[in-house]
């Protein structure tokens, strides 16, 4: 049951991100991001969806089941989300030293409120590039089989990225549930959270009752939120003109970890 569950999620996912993005293409204003046609009520419970299968893929998997670290195909994900970590983080720090604008800088606001947008970003920037060498230490670690430690301060430090860009969301995005990409970017930002927070809980402590059950629903959750909706709208963003230069970069570290949550939530299904 739970192998049909998590397929079907994957595929439902999928399927509702293409609807999202002929939405964008069609029927949103890039400017405003209002909907032009369609109910937003509606956006929102397509969305509700796949988000009830991961839960119920999760609930189907055993609670007292150990967590088993990823199998050698799905782990391989884990070196390109290392490599876009890093490609985001150190373009943020390249742009905020070179004056391009970035996010937190490009709105009108006084010069005190666009050093402290700034300071954000180069945390966020410097946190991404913690998690980008972690995640390259562990993959190294796994699959050449160098000695050393995969170090779990390194991951948690690391893993703060996710929640200083979850808090930095909820800050700068215009707070109206009918504007539909900016409620997607916070989405898809605690969906980051969540996975990347229960994995290092379950990898880091494979006997706690419920990890791999947490793992394999955030993983699906992250897929959905990051993948199939935050990153093709961060495209049709930038083909639109209306973001900055670091927004693909940084929406590619976060499709590429809900790709690498779903690669390990299947990996954990069907090899058990």
């Amino acid at each position: 049951m739970k192998k049909f569950l998590s397929v079907f999620t994957l595929l439902l996912s999928m399927a509702l991100g293409a609807l999202y993005l002929y939405s964008l293409l069609r029927w949103t204003d890039a400017s405003t991001g209002f909907a032009t046609q369609g109910s937003t009520s509606l956006r929102y419970f397509a969305m509700l969806v796949p988000v009830l299968f991961a839960l119920l893929t999760g609930w189907c998997v055993d609670s007292k089941k150990y967590f088993q670290d990823f199998g050698r195909k799905s782990g391989l994900v884990l070196l390109p989300v290392s490599v876009a970590s890093e490609i985001y983080g150190f373009m943020t720090i390249l742009s905020v030293f070179f004056g391009e604008e970035t996010p937190l800088s490009s709105h009108h606001m006084t010069a005190t409120l666009a050093l402290l947008g700034d300071c954000a970003e180069l945390l966020r920037a410097v946190l991404f590039i913690l998690f980008g060498v972690w995640g390259l230490m562990l993959f190294f670690e796994k699959y050449l089989e160098t000695p050393g430690s995969s170090m779990l301060y390194l991951g948690v430090a690391g893993s703060a990225a996710f929640f200083v860009h979850t808090v930095l969301r909820f800050l700068v995005q215009p707070a109206s549930l009918y504007r539909i990409p900016p409620a997607v970017e916070i989405l898809a930002a605690l969906a980051a959270l969540l996975f990347v927070t229960s994995y290092l809980r379950a990898h880091y402590l494979p006997g706690r009752q419920g990890g791999t059950r947490s793992v394999c629903r955030n993983g699906l959750l992250a897929f959905f939120f990051c993948t199939c909706l935050a990153f093709p709208q961060a495209i049709w963003q930038a083909a639109s003109g209306v973001s900055s230069p670091v927004t693909v970069p940084l929406a590619a570290a976060l499709g590429l970890t809900g790709l690498w949550g779903a690669a390990i939530s299947m990996g954990t299904i069907w090899d058990n």
